[in-house]
């Protein structure tokens, strides 16, 4: 019991070595996950990484939030309501929860997309796949922090200034809140973790490079639009 034990620490840390090992070694990573997918470990990494993230950026959310309310009419600000940004303790704990949900969600669009090509595909797989090549994400987000903090607080003026310049939105610069989220979205780490989760696709289902990146690329445009729809709401609601 004791040598099964022990393997299994050994095992759940090279799991853990490999949410950073994908960065590097992509097609080593891939392999090890084609012969045992795995869940557990990147779920936990994102998971920590996104509970830090939002800790650190709380502050500016709220500049920002404040600073959009302080456009609204009265009516406008009623109907967004009285809450502050982050959602606080809860927001917090309920984050681990959020990151898998994201995660199946993800997969299932992925597995879809994989399964259209004839490509018998395996949702444990994608899945394990997908939150391997979500690190890129969390470097995106490390990314905006900086940059959040080398502008202070009182740099922020809205919405938009929360976004870390590197998107297409830069393209757009007048565009509105849910065009350039969406298009701050498609920025250069996006398109690593597309490239990234294509390649994992790839190796761990036999098909073409070029198919997998396509279908993935794809699968990724489409959680955007979904992901960005809150700023659409919102838009909606205070009719702007």
């Amino acid at each position: 019991m004791g040598i099964t034990a022990q393997q299994s620490q050994t095992n759940f840390l090279s799991d853990l070595l490999d949410v950073f090992n994908v960065l590097h070694e992509p097609g080593a990573v891939f392999n090890r996950i084609k012969e045992r997918p795995r869940i557990l470990a990147p779920w936990i990494v994102l998971s920590v990484a996104f509970v830090v993230i939002t800790i650190l950026t709380r502050p500016y959310q709220q500049a920002a939030l404040d600073a959009f309310k302080a456009t609204l009419t009265p009516e406008q600000a009623a109907r967004m309501g009285g809450g502050g940004a982050g959602g606080g303790v809860v927001g917090l704990v309920l984050t681990p929860v959020g990151v898998l949900a994201a995660l199946a969600i993800g997969a299932g669009v992925l597995w879809m997309a994989v399964a259209i090509t004839g490509t018998q595909a395996r949702y444990k797989t994608v899945l394990s796949v997908l939150a391997y090549s979500c690190i890129t994400y969390v470097l995106f987000a490390v990314v905006g922090i900086v940059v959040l903090t080398v502008r202070g607080k009182q740099a922020i003026t809205g919405l938009a200034d929360l976004r870390a310049p590197l998107g297409l939105d830069l393209l757009v610069p007048n565009a509105g809140l849910y065009l350039g989220t969406v298009l701050n979205g498609i920025n250069p780490f996006s398109v690593w973790g597309v490239w990234l989760t294509g390649t994992g696709i790839s190796i761990t289902h036999g098909t073409s490079r070029g198919t997998a990146i396509a279908v993935t690329a794809g699968a990724f445009l489409l959680c955007l639009l979904i992901m960005a729809a809150p700023t659409l709401l919102l838009g909606l609601v205070t009719k702007q």
